[in-house]
């Protein structure tokens, strides 16, 4: 009936508003931040210039002054850039800005992981493992949206297992500011093969409980991480698709 239809779509749409939420959330994104970053996209690709404050305002449908409170917590995030008279761009990424980010995820997560296989119990060294299988599985089948949430999870997982509290909120704050680089679908979907098995070798170690084999698996599993994604990065301006960059 007309009812029955009524209600399974309001259904439909609290679960709708349910994921975008949770996946907002997992990316530090309000529903404001994130309507900024869509337009931007939007001007971006389709007028030569980006936009003021207040034509994102009038976009939006808010004030000029909640916009640029909402761009100014953006860029303080690195997401995007204001240039004074001309507007807001969404943040462009170098090389440099890719090799800096991996550096430090590099000392940090190396370290997560040689303190995560000291104390890692059974069942954490089993969830670690289904993990890495959801990884295998979705990149196998091209869900590369899938693959990145597990990877992150897996990653993330690590980290708060290591059980330092200082360390995690360094490590979290890193892989916020990858994230301005790392929703590119061209990028994702060429570098994911690469990265699949660098994971087994992380995974290994940890179930035999050797830190510094685990510890050399993480920083080898980083680095090859670095070296793809640069050359993806460099293949992509070489090719002139790199506007989002």
């Amino acid at each position: 009936s007309a009812c029955d239809a009524y209600l399974h779509l309001l259904r439909t749409a609290d679960e709708i508003y349910r994921v975008r939420e949770a996946n907002q959330a997992a990316h530090g994104l309000s529903q404001g931040r994130f309507t900024v970053l869509m337009l931007l996209f939007d001007k971006a690709a389709n007028r030569p210039k980006p936009g003021t404050p207040a034509e994102l305002a009038e976009c939006a449908g808010v004030t000029r002054a909640t916009m640029t409170g909402l761009i100014d917590t953006l860029e303080r995030d690195g997401l995007v850039t204001h240039i004074p008279n001309l507007g807001g761009f969404v943040r462009q990424t170098t090389v440099e800005d890719v090799c800096e980010i991996y550096c430090l995820r590099r000392a940090l997560e190396t370290e997560a992981c040689r303190l995560f296989t000291a104390r890692a119990t059974e069942d954490e060294k089993t969830e670690l493992e289904s993990l890495k299988e959801r990884m295998d599985d979705a990149a196998a089948k091209g869900e590369i949206a899938r693959f990145l949430e597990t990877d992150l999870k897996f990653h993330m997982y690590i980290v708060r297992g290591a059980g330092v509290d200082r360390l995690r909120e360094m490590i979290e704050n890193r892989h916020v500011e990858q994230r301005v680089f790392q929703n590119a679908p061209e990028l994702q979907s060429r570098k994911t093969a690469h990265l699949v098995g660098m994971h087994d070798a992380i995974v290994a170690a940890i179930g035999s409980g050797d830190e510094e084999a685990a510890a050399t698996a993480m920083r080898d599993h980083l680095l090859e991480a670095e070296r793809q994604y640069i050359a993806v990065v460099n293949q992509l301006r070489d090719e002139g698709e790199q506007e989002f960059l």
